[in-house]
């Protein structure tokens, strides 16, 4: 205890850490969501047009604290989220599939306009009882544990922002040998009112793990409040390619999405 209690003096008194500070469970997000992300950390939900499915969906991201040294910010966050299918022929809901989502990330600003996160997280993925018993599907060992560098820039001018993003499994089940996934998108929006924001967002994938096969989504919808950092979405979605859901990897579809977000 003693040897702690002298290094933590040692490092405080070092000239570099003479101007730090710390804020605990600060309310302004460094990072901003990508909005057409299917896994994207969020509380929400979707119905797909073409058959009987929802998509319910519950989790946020939230600060911890923000770390500031000689002038340089950087935030620690912490999300997780359930991502869920549901298979709804009244008067019977069924739970056909669950996801498990959770992400530790580090942010750090660049100017006001460039943001840049490092992250470490782990997905797994399930078809539930509904699933397995009455659907009469064959599950699969579906895991993966990453590693993360993404990078966005922020543009007043259309009022959205472009990303991009690389990711490394390092461990990651069934497909073992395949380790990378990449990702670019985009969002823009016009002001109809003091308050609301009709956008549009893009997003694509590119997955080692289906033979560097895309997942791609557009949408459309609308913010409200159109600032700050908690805020509804109404928005159609447009989805195409390889299934985000874990036990569905290597299944492609198309899908029309209406879905409502809650995002704080």
């Amino acid at each position: 205890m003693k040897f702690f209690l002298l290094s933590l003096f040692l490092l405080f008194s070092n000239p570099v850490f003479s101007q730090t500070s710390i804020k605990i469970f600060p309310k302004k997000k460094t990072y901003q969501k990508y909005y057409a992300d299917a896994i994207s950390h969020q509380f929400s939900l979707l119905k797909h047009f073409e058959s009987n499915e929802w998509y319910g969906n519950i989790g946020t991201d939230k600060p911890l604290l923000n770390l500031t040294i000689n002038n340089n910010d950087y935030q620690f966050s912490i999300a997780a989220t359930v991502f869920s299918t549901l298979k709804i022929t009244p008067p019977h809901i069924q739970v056909f599939t669950a996801d498990y989502l959770v992400d530790f990330f580090l942010d750090r600003n660049f100017g006001d306009d460039y943001l840049l996160r490092f992250n470490w997280g782990h997905m797994s993925a399930h078809f539930v009882d509904d699933g397995i018993l009455q659907l009469n599907q064959t599950s699969i060992n579906y895991v993966r544990d990453y590693i993360g560098l993404q990078g966005e820039k922020l543009i007043d001018l259309i009022n959205g922002k472009v990303y991009a993003a690389a990711t490394y499994n390092f461990h990651n089940e069934p497909r073992k040998n395949k380790h990378t996934r990449f990702q670019f998108g985009f969002d823009a929006g016009k002001k109809i009112s003091e308050n609301v924001l009709l956008y549009f967002a893009f997003d694509i994938k590119m997955k080692a793990e289906v033979n560097n096969g895309t997942t791609k989504a557009f949408q459309i919808g609308f913010k409200y409040p159109q600032n700050g950092d908690s805020f509804i979405r109404l928005a159609y979605t447009f989805r195409t390619g390889y299934d985000e859901r874990g036990q569905l990897y290597e299944e492609t579809s198309s899908r029309n999405l209406l879905g409502l977000y809650f995002d704080f």
